[in-house]
């Protein structure tokens, strides 16, 4: 999975880096000397203090803060907080275990319900139409089968229209129950007529049995399926938070980069008592332009933005472009149905998580924004001697951004959002595989079963094949395009800014830094940990 600012860099970067190929559309510059590392070391509780009126102080200066990952590394020999944390996971995981455990009941008790109840609809429907043929069918199947040797299938070798007759009875003389009548009637044998005589007999007081309880069963039925089918609710809803909990304890370990990280650091060794938490934010603010560009405001009615963030351009080149987008990164974002086109739903999951962007976290009133991402990492030591320490490292990189790169950037949190809770859903059991609800699962499966058959049915066909070329000689083009540099060319002007030296870095490039960053990050930093002092 490729990094997302990287890929909003190629298209809307500095030109000179080879980057910035669609500047005007889109912008994304990361300013040179906003990229920076600070490191203190802080006697125990000091490097927290330091971290939590940091985040404060940020809000405060009206950024916007989203945690995007944190992970827990803690050495065994610190036994006290190991044991401590560990217990806490153990405990929630017997926990889980025994919710999903109850949760697998509960499903198993409703799957069996629901097909009593399944049978009893058929029975209701067959005696509230009077259906005679289909009840008379039950009644040979299910009850009449079950006396053995007297059983009407039993008695086929000697009497082999003996059933054809006994259903022939209901369609002609369904109340008959005197043996010359029957045999006249059907003109069979006495001694057939005397067995289906009894055989109606027995039917007939079956039916009067079974059918007045019917009604009562099946409420009954529908009673404990709601009953099984709220369990289940409930036990999921009890389950979800506890998942979640248990999720946020992630351990450093879990991830290979950070294996690879941990076998170089200094700090992470098997004879040495220490903690390591690691926490990456993304913190974003309005920025006010000194000088807007003229000409370059399209009211939308719809929405009031001065410009729609979420355009054709950002729509098709980033969050679906299948190479390096968001269909990309997120694989339920491009998903195809039997012809080969994108869903509908997954246009309709971004188009949800763009309106609610642009309701929660982005302001009509601005066109661009500062976003700073932080990765803040502390490390607690104890020395032999008893005495404790913190060593914090805080990442930071700064982006200038029009607010289209910030709304893509905000589209991957709702995403990564969306991960988290498909894959508790999937552990809960509310969703299958790949996040879906087990009726779109189903669906997908018929889906994929009517791709390969047209597949594998399909004929030479010269529309298709036209259709095909055409799509062959468009994606030509298109490279063609893109390597001789036309793209760059036409994609000139756009909304946002485009001359790089004399506006972007000149106008706002500088007060990025003098008016946010500084004062807000690097600033904040350095006089909090008393540097200098």
């Amino acid at each position: 999975m490729g990094d997302i600012f990287d890929f909003l860099e190629d298209y809307g970067g500095a030109p000179p880096s080879g980057n910035g190929k669609y500047l005007g559309k889109l912008v994304c510059v990361p300013p040179l000397g906003q990229d920076e590392n600070f490191n203190f070391t802080l006697p125990k509780g000091k490097g927290t203090d330091l971290w939590t009126g940091f985040l404060v102080a940020l809000e405060k200066n009206g950024y916007q803060i989203q945690k995007i990952n944190e992970n827990l590394e803690i050495s065994p020999v610190d036994s006290g907080y190991y044991g401590l944390t560990q217990r806490q996971k153990d405990e929630m995981e017997a926990r889980i275990k025994q919710g999903l455990g109850s949760v697998a009941g509960a499903v198993s008790d409703y799957e069996m319900i629901s097909h009593d109840v399944r049978k009893y609809k058929e029975f209701l429907k067959m005696f509230e139409t009077k259906d005679e043929h289909s009840t008379r069918a039950v009644f040979i199947d299910d009850v009449d089968l079950n006396t053995g040797q007297n059983a009407m299938k039993s008695m086929v070798a000697r009497w082999p229209t003996i059933i054809a007759d006994f259903m022939t009875l209901g369609e002609k003389i369904p109340d008959e129950i005197e043996v010359n009548e029957i045999k006249d009637k059907l003109k069979i044998s006495k001694a057939e007529a005397v067995i289906l005589s009894t055989k109606q007999r027995l039917y007939k007081s079956w039916k009067e049995l079974f059918g007045s309880e019917v009604k009562g069963r099946l409420s009954r039925l529908i009673a404990q399926q709601n009953s099984r089918k709220t369990t289940i609710e409930e036990y999921r809803n009890w389950l979800k938070p506890l998942v979640a909990r248990h999720k946020l304890y992630k351990e450093g370990l879990s991830s290979s980069d950070t294996i690879k990280k941990t076998l170089s650091s200094q700090w992470h060794s098997p004879g040495q008592a220490f903690s390591t938490n690691n926490i990456s934010i993304w913190a974003w603010q309005p920025m006010s332009a000194i000088e807007p560009r003229a000409g370059t405001l399209e009211i939308s009615k719809t929405l009031n933005f001065g410009i729609e963030p979420y355009d054709d351009f950002t729509k098709e080149k980033i969050v679906f472009d299948e190479e390096r987008g968001l269909a990309n990164m997120y694989p339920w974002l491009n998903i195809k149905d039997e012809n080969g086109e994108r869903e509908e739903k997954c246009y309709n999951w971004v188009n949800t998580a763009a309106k609610d962007i642009k309701k929660e976290w982005l302001s009509k009133t601005f066109l661009y924004y500062v976003l700073v991402k932080i990765e803040y990492e502390r490390t607690v030591i104890r020395t032999s001697a008893g005495a404790e320490m913190e060593d914090i490292t805080i990442k930071t990189q700064n982006w200038f951004l029009s607010q289209n790169a910030l709304l893509v950037i905000l589209l991957k949190i709702k995403a990564d959002q969306e991960v988290f809770d498909r894959e508790i859903n999937q552990l809960i059991g509310v969703t299958g595989e790949g996040g879906l609800e087990s009726t779109e699962e189903v669906e997908d499966i018929i889906k994929k079963w009517k791709r390969e058959g047209k597949e594998k049915k399909k004929t030479e066909d010269p529309l298709k094949d036209l259709k095909k070329n055409i799509k062959k000689i468009s994606s030509n083009v298109s490279k063609v395009r893109k390597f001789l540099g036309f793209d760059f060319a036409l994609s000139r002007g756009g909304p946002y800014e485009h001359n790089f030296l004399d506006r972007i870095a000149n106008i706002y490039l500088a007060p990025a830094a003098i008016n946010y960053y500084v004062p807000h990050i690097s600033g904040y930093l350095i006089g909090a940990a008393g540097v200098g002092k």
